[in-house]
């Protein structure tokens, strides 16, 4: 897999969850040809994108897809992300451990977080963080796929 195919993924695997960028980001550790902290940053950088465009278009998004809104509205009823003192806590949450999902986070910040201009960037930060974590241990534990 290129950079180039993996950024592909992780922005195209953020809405369509068909393509997964974890998946990508540990077949790209699996083949040894890159630091994990440049898999993480390719990673990011292809999910940023997306993230900030369900950031900026979600709500059109949501009203044009019936699938993504009832997805939306599930996670923004069962997470508190709409109280002051919870939108942080959902957004690591959701960053870190994909709970609720961070497509769903970050279509909703805008129209229920307190202060979304802030949240993004920390979004952003945090799955940087986990990409490169999860292609350094793919690549610490010496992981490779027979046919690479």
């Amino acid at each position: 897999m290129s950079l180039f195919g993996l950024a592909t993924v992780a922005c195209l695997g953020t809405v369509f969850w068909l393509a997964s960028p974890e998946a990508a980001v540990a077949l790209a550790a699996t083949q040894h040809r890159w630091s994990p902290l440049t898999i993480g940053l390719v990673a990011g950088a292809g999910q940023a994108v997306a993230l900030a465009g369900l950031f900026f278009f979600g709500a059109e998004l949501r009203r044009r897809w019936r699938w993504f809104d009832r997805k939306c509205e599930r996670a923004r009823t069962q997470t508190r992300l709409g109280t002051h003192g919870t939108s942080t806590g959902v957004v690591v949450a959701a960053s870190l451990i994909g709970i609720p999902p961070v497509s769903v986070t970050a279509a909703l910040l805008p129209g229920v977080a307190p202060r979304p201009g802030r949240l993004l960037p920390l979004m952003l930060v945090l799955r940087f963080l986990r990409f490169a974590a999860m292609a350094w241990v793919v690549a610490l534990c010496g992981w490779r796929l027979p046919w690479w």
